[in-house]
């Protein structure tokens, strides 16, 4: 399954597929349920995980994406940048697109990465002998968040009214 990955992006996504079997057997071990998790490749070349934290209260829930950039931005600092991030989703069988981040992630990925970070979204599905990897899509940032909210500095600075 090639989907033009570079070398780093190839390092990253089966380090990503190592960790979703082995998080998935630690939470099926403790009566828990497969969920989305989130893999970062920093600018340093550090692989940073994020799992999706879904309690009972709707407005508290915690993408995975923000949590593996958080675990990032302690790790490193709010300097560190996004050089390629995994969005591992479990899906009951092959769709044909994977689960992109929320409006919310994708406004994070683009504010602590580049235009070209590269967003990888992972299909995985839980079969009887484990869990298998059956599609990748490969997507830069800028492809999901083509008009990013950045304020202009100085733009109110001499503002009065009139």
């Amino acid at each position: 399954m090639d989907v033009g990955l570079t070398s780093a992006e190839k390092r990253l996504v089966e380090y990503s597929q190592a960790a979703v079997v082995k998080y998935n057997k630690i939470r099926h071990a403790n009566g828990g349920i497969d969920t989305l998790y989130a893999f970062i490749l920093s600018d340093k070349e550090k692989i940073y995980d994020g799992a999706s934290y879904e309690p009972n209260i709707v407005h508290a829930s915690v993408c995975g994406e923000r949590c593996a950039i958080a675990n990032m931005v302690l790790q490193e600092s709010y300097k560190a940048k996004i050089k390629s991030i995994v969005v591992a989703d479990p899906v009951p069988d092959v769709q044909e697109y994977g689960t992109p981040p929320c409006g919310t992630c994708r406004h994070l990925i683009w504010s602590h990465g580049m235009p070209e970070t590269t967003v990888i979204l992972m299909q995985y599905i839980q079969g009887k002998e484990g869990w298998t990897f059956p599609k990748l899509q490969k997507y830069t940032i800028k492809d999901f968040y083509p008009l990013p909210y950045e304020p202009e500095k100085g733009l109110w600075d001499n503002w009065r009214p009139q």
